[in-house]
């Protein structure tokens, strides 16, 4: 589960760094949740809650624009 977080840890920070104005970040962000999606089938459903748990607990307040969409994803899915 590790690898999980790091791994779409690091893809959303650097998707919010990058994002601009114009919105094209949201694209993209949905290729790296339904991406997270199909990797998370491998895990049991506990392990499904707690990545989506920290990962949600990880967005910075500062970065909403991209991470509110993600964050809805990992809490609601």
């Amino acid at each position: 589960m590790g690898e999980f977080y790091g791994r779409y840890r690091g893809r959303i920070l650097r998707l919010a760094a990058q994002a601009t104005s114009d919105g094209a970040w949201k694209a993209k962000l949905r290729e790296i949740l339904a991406k997270f999606d199909n990797d998370c089938r491998e895990l049991s459903a506990s392990g499904r809650q707690l990545l989506r748990r920290e990962l949600a607990n990880q967005i910075d307040p500062e970065k909403r624009a991209v991470f509110g969409i993600a964050l809805k994803h990992f809490d609601f899915n």
